[in-house]
């Protein structure tokens, strides 16, 4: 099932049956279902555990600071208890405070404000293929970001984006690790370098890479730097077709 595409040409997935879609415009097809934030629920709550540790790790930046790793513990805890983001009830605790703001950041959005007072909807877990439109030049990067990062923690099937760069968060590798990722990159600049190297060890498809990509899919590749075979396949992952 994982399957990464790389480099500037339009990326092109073949969507499993029972799929999520990320794209801003989808082309439905038949027996697809249209997800869009803006006329459905984004709420999860209340969820178990892990889903909650997901969630958490969802919507907080992507840092590796104590502060923001205690404020994804106190998030996660919150989370457990409620039945709505907007009414969490916080104490004076740095860690609920770190996890207020975070929350607070994410409310103030109109769009994700509305969109989280409603549960998300209960087909949206009925395993059918989920496509859900994210028009960026609409409701911007960090809304668009915010909501794919929720719905994917939320979803068990395979996860589909053209536009991965876009969506892709650390805590996606676990997606790879399930098998269950199919993903387009421009470059490999856009992941994280633990993403990234868990991407390359996916089966890969790349055309009208840059000079830099194309050598490290060569090595990944098992061709040796300064000879033909090495040339030849930089060569070949660059052309735009």
């Amino acid at each position: 099932m994982n399957h990464l595409q790389i480099g500037l040409a339009d990326k092109h997935f073949e969507d499993p049956n029972g799929s999520l879609v990320i794209t801003d415009e989808p082309a439905l097809k038949r027996g697809e279902k249209l997800y869009d934030p803006a006329k459905h629920g984004l709420n999860p709550l209340p969820m178990q555990y892990r889903e909650a540790r997901e969630f958490a790790a969802a919507v907080f930046p992507d840092k590796d600071l104590m502060t923001y790793r205690n404020g994804r513990r106190a998030l996660t805890r919150l989370v457990m208890d409620a039945k709505r983001l907007d009414k969490l009830v916080y104490t004076r605790d740095d860690d609920d405070q770190e996890a207020e703001g975070v929350v607070d950041d994410i409310v103030l959005s109109p769009l994700l404000a509305e969109a989280l007072r409603k549960p998300i909807p209960r087909w949206f877990f009925s395993g059918a293929t989920i496509a859900v439109r994210l028009n960026r030049k609409e409701i911007g990067d960090d809304d668009a970001k915010i909501a794919a990062s929720i719905l994917i923690s939320q979803f068990k099937g395979p996860v589909v984006s053209e536009d991965f760069g876009c969506y892709a968060r650390p805590t996606h590798v676990a997606l790879i690790r399930e098998d269950r990722l199919m993903a387009g990159v421009y470059t490999l600049a856009e992941l994280d370098p633990k993403l990234r190297q868990m991407c390359l060890l996916m089966e890969k498809e790349a055309v009208g890479c840059t000079y830099e990509d194309a050598e490290v899919l060569a090595k990944y590749a098992g061709h040796v730097p300064a000879t033909n075979a090495f040339n030849a396949f930089v060569q070949q992952t660059m052309a735009s077709n």
